[in-house]
């Protein structure tokens, strides 16, 4: 139902007429959308938390790092909510040319920027967790190079949102003297270089976690992760096609509506995989069963090796044994037996033996056979 006194955003197409009263609405999906990624996000983010406060006792950068990516997630989503009030959801020609200049064009600005941050902290987040789980200097080279590309394009986004406009408050007056980037078509632009960094993201890590030697459960755990890592890439590229629309439609704030949803969508799934790869010691203690483990905590000589998974090396001795010699004897060696409950390094060089003041670390002895070429042991 038309209005003589409400000037509608754009004149509607041949045919129809201006609804002000009950016009088409897309904007419920959406809340869906945000009343269901975003709480799976900030439940994952406060499991890795209290995983890295009170489990492994370290929190770090990384850490810091997505917290600010799930702010920055919660703001987006209170900005995005409240543009449903200024059409959002609606055709422009159901909505009131009041609403989209300056309310709707300036959330829609500050969303954008606000997505823009977000994504590049996650991103940089999680590869400098890679970072402190591989020791491997060329895996840290492709890391800090991936790391200087999402760094450096997302704060290249942020810069170019908010100066998108000379003046930059044309952004939202687009009547006003000046002139602004196409928008749309920078928005194209980030997609991409948001699949390639995601997709390398997932890429980069696979050489190395090839030669890690763990239980099946723990591979099955491995595995989901990095097919979320792909998702999150897929969602990357179904959003990439609700940009395409955005660029080809007139339609602002009924095509705007896809675009957003699909921006929460693989924010929050990033920021979700992103901490699932950083709560493995939670459910090593609490939920063991689940990475095949028999024991939760502790240091029993039954399930250790199949725990901690580290390598038994021998304390030298100036009496060791030869193993050349034809005779059949039993020896005895010794190994460290330190952990924090950290996947930190699980690929690291072996380490010297930690040891107390009085010299003596804490070990585990392994008695073994040694047979000679005749097939006699003791």
């Amino acid at each position: 139902m038309a209005s003589s006194t409400i000037v509608p955003a754009m004149n509607p197409p041949p045919g129809l007429t201006s609804n002000f009263i009950d016009p088409p609405y897309i904007g419920a999906k959406f809340v869906v959308v945000n009343a269901v990624f975003l709480p799976i996000a900030v439940l994952s983010l406060l499991l890795r938390t209290w995983t890295r406060l009170f489990v492994v006792r370290s929190f770090r950068w990384d850490d810091s790092l997505m917290i600010m990516a799930m702010l920055l997630s919660c703001a987006m989503t209170g900005i995005t909510v409240d543009m449903l009030n200024f059409g959002l959801g609606k055709h422009m020609w159901d909505i009131p040319a009041t609403y989209v200049s300056p309310w709707f064009l300036r959330r829609n600005v500050i969303a954008a920027i606000l997505y823009c941050a977000a994504t590049g902290f996650t991103k940089v987040s999680v590869l400098i967790f890679y970072l402190r789980i591989f020791p491997s200097r060329n895996f840290h080279i492709a890391v800090w190079v991936l790391v200087f590309i999402a760094a450096g394009y997302s704060v290249a986004s942020v810069l170019a949102n908010i100066l998108s406009c000379t003046p930059v408050d044309k952004a939202w007056y687009p009547m006003k003297a000046g002139h602004c980037m196409n928008r749309p078509v920078f928005y194209f632009a980030n997609a991409g270089l948001g699949i390639f960094t995601d997709f390398a993201t997932v890429v980069v890590p696979v050489p190395w976690l090839r030669r890690l030697q763990m239980p099946i459960r723990q591979k099955i755990a491995v595995s989901c992760i990095l097919a979320m890592g792909c998702f999150v890439g897929i969602v990357s590229c179904i959003r990439l096609s609700t940009l395409y629309t955005l660029l080809k439609s007139p339609d602002l704030s009924w095509s705007t509506t896809d675009a957003l949803m699909w921006c929460t969508i693989e924010l929050n799934l990033g920021i979700t995989g992103g901490c699932i790869t950083a709560i493995r010691p939670f459910v090593r203690r609490y939920f063991p069963r689940l990475l095949g483990l028999s024991s939760s905590s502790g240091y029993k000589s039954s399930s250790m090796s199949r725990k901690y998974g580290h390598p038994l090396g021998s304390i030298p001795r100036p009496n060791a044994p030869n193993f050349s010699n034809v005779h059949s004897n039993q020896y005895s060696t010794t190994a460290t037996a330190l952990d924090n409950e950290s996947e930190e390094n699980i690929l690291q060089k072996p380490q010297p033996i930690a040891t107390s003041p009085k010299g003596i670390g804490i070990v585990r002895t392994v008695e073994f056979d040694v047979e000679d070429g005749r097939g006699n042991h003791s």
